[in-house]
Formats: C-alpha cells, structure tokens, sequence
C-alpha cells in the first residue's frame, strides 16, 4: 500500500480560480478543492493526471465535494494521444438525485479498491488518470473534488516496476549467473541431504521386483507406508546382500553360505596374526626371576635323578653277584 505521488496536472476542461486543479496535487494541505467555473454549466468536469511512475493501482480515496457520479480511466504516457484509455473503475455515483437537489451530504468520502476496479485494467501497471466528473441532478451549483489519493498495491516503490516478461527473464538470467559463479550450496552438496530430500531413482533389481510382487500379494490395492518403507529399505541394501524371496522360502536354514566363508577366514587370519605377535613379544622380553626359578628346580631335580642312578646300579650291581637262592 505505497503511497503514488501526483507529478503534475496534463489537461481539464474547467475550474475555478479560487479552488484551481493544483490543488489535488497535495491532498495533505488544508482542504481546498477543485470546483468547476461558476459560468460554466455543462454538468461535467474531465483532469488528466501524471503519476509519479508507471505502477500497478490498489486503491484510491476520493473525497467529493457536490459530484453525482465518478468514472476512473487508465493509460500510458507513452501511448499516441489518439489512443483511448481503458477504464479501471465505471462510473460510480457518489450523491443520490435527492442529496443533489437539497444539496445533502455533498462531502461524502470514497474508498475503491481492486475488487471494484475492472479486471482488464486491474493489476496492470499505469502512470495516467483520466477523471471524469458529472452532475446531471442540478446546474446552479459548482461541483468537484475535494482531495484525490492513490496508492500501489506493492508494499515498497524502491524496486523498479516491469512487466511479467522482464520479470521472469531477469530472475531467470540472475539465477543462472549465481549458478555459474558459486556452484552448488553447501546444504545441496551435503550426501545425506541430498539422499533425503532429492534421492536418485533406483531401478528395481530382480530381488526388488519379487519382494514387490510378494507384498501386492500380500496387500491387493495400492501398497501401503509399511510396504514402501519394506522396498525403501531393500534398495538401501547391496544388491549382493539382498536376499531373493524364492531362496527365503525354500531354505530354512542360513540363506547366505557364502558370506560365512568369508568371515572365518577372517578371522583365522586375525588369529594367526594375533600368535604372530605375541610370539615376537615373547622373543622380545627378557627373562624375569619368575622364569628363573623353575629352571633351578629342574636342573636340581636332574642332578638328584642322576646320584640316584648311580646308587641304583651299583645295588642292583651288588645283588647280581649273590645267589638268589641262597645268598652266597
């Protein structure tokens, strides 16, 4: 609801040198109308206006000052003067035939607005006023405007008007070029964003297309949340993980043999670098006196061994040489 500045007056038919047509130029001084020349007695009054600049009309307040009916048309600056205006608001009576004749209620005030504007001319960017005034009901008293306001339906003029096309274009040509120099945003570049809110479309493998034919058999119709998070799911999976329906039902036992190969050997070789390890540490540390210790009890307990060997030898030596039977 920006405010639209009057520039200047064009042309009008009559006024009154007391109450000229500036004086709608500035509708906040004190009132001073603009009034038709006493001598004039045509029953009508026509003021081209300039705006301040080519803009789309929202709303108008007229104040009236003894008018009957009041009619609004729009055009360019630009148009040939043989050019008709288009009309944005018809003619509207502002005092009824009895107010005119007793002279009643001749200050009333006026608001318009877009819904009672003309769909051809509404929403359409102009920069002149064609007002036309009429009193039919009576001749012996001049008639006018008291102040006249019109107002954008934008909510700023700082931005320049144009039309639809040079509209789309620039936005168009500004979006490209912001491409062109920065890239991507970081948030489009994220992966989890992208496969969130921009995923890739998957093309169903054989497994995929099963397990959909499974779940429509499952559930006739369209299929439902738990369905599509079922298949969301599936297509997340390595194709080479992806268990095939038909295989889920006809073994029992574990579907993926070949995947527990590959882990044993896994692990055998995890254990067989674990012995390697511990047998370079074992290499690597130096006896301690826990270690010492068993060994001087075995090499004590092997010098007993051998001083027993000697004195059994030599008994058994002793007894070779004496009879059996009788000692001798």
């Amino acid at each position: 609801m920006a405010p639209v500045k009057i520039s200047h007056v064009v042309s009008f038919s009559s006024q009154d040198p007391r109450y000229p047509v500036e004086n709608l130029l500035n509708p906040d001084s004190p009132r001073r109308p603009w009034l038709s020349c006493p001598q004039d007695k045509s029953g009508q009054l026509k003021v081209e206006l300039q705006l301040e600049r080519a803009v789309p009309i929202g709303y108008i307040d007229v104040g009236n000052c003894g008018c009957a009916f009041l009619q609004i048309d729009v055009g360019r600056s630009s148009w040939p003067l043989d050019r008709p205006f288009v009309t944005l608001l018809p003619a509207t009576m502002l005092m009824s035939l009895t107010d005119s004749k007793q002279g009643k209620n001749r200050s009333r005030v006026r608001m318009f607005k877009d819904v009672d504007f003309l769909a051809p001319a509404s929403g359409e960017s102009w920069d002149r006023l064609r007002l036309t005034c009429s009193q039919p009901f009576t001749r012996h008293q001049s008639f006018g405007l008291a102040f006249l306001r019109v107002r954008s339906s934008l909510d700023s003029l700082d931005v320049p008007v144009e039309g639809p096309s040079a509209l789309v274009s620039s936005v168009l040509n500004q979006g490209s070029s912001d491409a062109q120099e920065c890239g991507p945003s970081p948030w489009l570049a994220n992966p989890s964003i992208r496969r969130t809110f921009f995923p890739h479309p998957h093309a169903d493998t054989k497994e995929i297309s099963d397990l959909r034919n499974i779940l429509t058999q499952l559930q006739p119709g369209t299929l439902g949340r738990s369905a599509h998070m079922v298949l969301s799911a599936a297509r997340r999976v390595p194709p080479a993980s992806v268990a095939s329906p038909k295989n889920s039902h006809a073994e029992p036992g574990p579907s993926h043999p070949g995947r527990a190969e590959p882990r044993a050997e896994e692990q055998n070789s995890e254990n067989d670098v674990g012995r390697m390890k511990r047998r370079k540490v074992q290499h690597q540390r130096p006896l301690s006196n826990s270690n010492s210790r068993p060994n001087r009890r075995e090499t004590a307990r092997a010098g007993q061994r051998k001083q027993h060997r000697p004195q059994a030898q030599s008994s058994s030596g002793q007894d070779s040489r004496q009879c059996p039977i009788c000692a001798a």
